[in-house]
């Protein structure tokens, strides 16, 4: 077969993927879901004062509890909400109860 052929041909071949959703299933399986930790009284103290000296547009970095594992996001603060509880870091909107820790950058 000449090689002007085979080339496209291969081409045709290559982004196929048996496996199609496969891989997903195996990285979510790869997960280890961790229950909730829960916060010393004096825990909750710190962060509540950390929690009143953040205001709009500084950099943090957040660890929260969500779906059943804890998740670290670090971004500008777009909004804090002390009446609904909610902090945004960039689009990421976070229920501050679900708060582990909160650290300014």
């Amino acid at each position: 077969m000449p090689e002007r052929i085979r080339a496209p041909r291969a081409q045709m071949f290559q982004s196929f993927d048996a496996l199609e959703g496969f891989r997903d299933i195996i990285r979510a399986q790869e997960k280890i879901v961790v229950e909730k930790r829960e916060l010393t009284e004096d825990d909750c103290d710190q962060l509540n004062q950390t929690i009143m000296q953040i205001e709009k547009g500084m950099m943090v970095k957040v660890v929260f509890y969500e779906d059943g594992q804890f998740v670290q996001v670090e971004g500008k603060v777009a909004k804090i909400n002390l009446d609904t509880k909610i902090l945004q870091i960039v689009k990421k909107k976070i229920k501050m109860n679900a708060i582990f820790e909160l650290e300014r950058l």
